[in-house]
């Protein structure tokens, strides 16, 4: 297990919030800086919100844990659920200078995480574990749930 702040959700559509209020608290309780937080806040809703959707799928009782950790001066969050091996970074960017009803379905959402993180990881173990990192800028003002 990685270590950090942990916490479980059931994969339904208010574990986008709970995920959320989660992460405001740590960034709170460790005084990440205000520009900080809003690219990890879109991270997470992007990554929660696509296990919500497609990992939850056919599960008695979906669940995932997150793990959020300050290292140094990087913020770093880990997202492990149980859904069918999917690794997003293997997906092809998707083709933005498409005209929009030329374009294939899905790939916005992890180019955004891609674009807003300094590193994301994707591993499968038992689970599907995906590594997401922020680095912050020492001495910025300190943030918490009203960035939101």
């Amino acid at each position: 297990m990685p270590a950090g702040k942990h916490a479980r959700f059931e994969a339904d559509a208010a574990a986008i919030g709970q995920a959320a209020a989660a992460l405001d608290g740590f960034c709170s309780s460790e005084q990440v800086p205000r520009d900080a937080i809003w690219p990890l806040q879109v991270a997470l809703d992007e990554i929660v919100g696509n296990i919500v959707s497609h990992a939850a799928a056919g599960r008695a009782v979906p669940a995932f844990d997150v793990w959020f950790r300050r290292a140094g001066e990087s913020i770093e969050i880990v997202v492990a659920d149980d859904g069918p091996p999917f690794d997003p970074l293997e997906r092809p960017a998707p083709d933005v200078t498409l005209p929009l009803d030329a374009r294939q379905p899905g790939g916005l959402g992890i180019m955004l995480v891609k674009s807003l993180m300094d590193d994301v990881r994707y591993e499968r173990t038992t689970r599907n574990v995906l590594t997401i990192r922020k680095r912050i800028t020492p001495g910025g003002v300190p943030g918490g749930a009203e960035t939101r």
